[in-house]
């Protein structure tokens, strides 16, 4: 005998269907969301690209919760869900739904390790431009190479997309240094652009960084690494395999540590 979870007539969110949706988890300290512009902005402009109809109310809506989460709590991680609504069976866009939202908190992380021994991932991500960039509902890929993480012993891995380019790792964004520059890979062909990524970049928080297409063969050479994200915030890269390079973390840069992001 099996309990009936689905209603036809009522539908069933397409978020749990499908992976119809995005979301984006930020760091609040002193009841502020931190970096919260960018995550408004990210909410937004992919509601727009996957053709979501979520409008100012809905968002003020979404707004106004975080905020209030935030006073209450003060400190913690929050995570903003935004799905496409309900639908019944099919993948037939819905005419008439509006969107679902869910705001989740939990306690900020505990300190991640000061520096991290990475390793190159086997498994390789899908090449898909129209979701390039975005942080969908659909992180079956991530789930996996977590799982390949665990298996192999490594902090973290070094991810390519399936025609060979050094895309990002699981947990973040990839920044690395070679000589006097900085870089970090182009996600035009899939990854997520994440939070912290962007703001390094547009506060010019590191010299002189170029977006480039690399393969993993092109890290040979590289002084140092960088893995980025806004709730772990900049952890640096000692190991890549047998490979010790330098992770100190650069002067601009120590304001988003783990340290004082945790």
């Amino acid at each position: 005998m099996f309990d009936t979870l689905y209603d036809a007539n009522a539908g069933l969110d397409r978020g749990i269907q499908f992976g119809d949706g995005h979301f984006t988890t930020l760091v609040f300290k002193h009841g502020q969301p931190q970096l919260w512009s960018y995550h408004k902005r990210r909410l937004l402009v992919t509601s727009e690209r996957l053709g979501m109809r979520l409008g100012d109310a809905c968002f003020n809506d979404i707004a106004q919760a975080v905020f209030k989460a935030c006073e209450k709590q003060q400190n913690g991680v929050m995570k903003v869900i935004v799905t496409r609504g309900n639908s019944q069976q099919g993948y037939r866009l819905p005419e008439q739904a509006a969107p679902n939202w869910y705001l989740t908190t939990s306690p900020l992380p505990t300190r991640f390790n000061s520096s991290c021994h990475v390793g190159f991932a086997d498994m390789q991500l899908g090449e898909q431009p129209l979701l390039a960039g975005l942080k969908t509902l659909n992180r079956l890929e991530q789930v996996m190479l977590h799982k390949e993480r665990a298996e192999r012993g490594f902090d973290d891995l070094i991810v390519c997309s399936s025609t060979g380019y050094v895309i990002e790792a699981i947990q973040g964004n990839l920044f690395w240094r070679r000589h006097d520059r900085w870089f970090t890979p182009k996600l035009e062909r899939c990854g997520i652009a994440g939070i912290l990524r962007q703001a390094i970049l547009d506060q010019g928080l590191l010299p002189s960084v170029s977006i480039v297409e690399e393969e993993l063969t092109d890290l040979t050479d590289i002084n140092a690494m960088l893995i980025v994200n806004s709730v772990r915030g900049v952890i640096p890269v000692s190991q890549i395999h047998d490979k010790v390079i330098d992770n100190t973390i650069p002067a601009d840069l120590k304001a988003f540590t783990d340290e004082t992001c945790a």
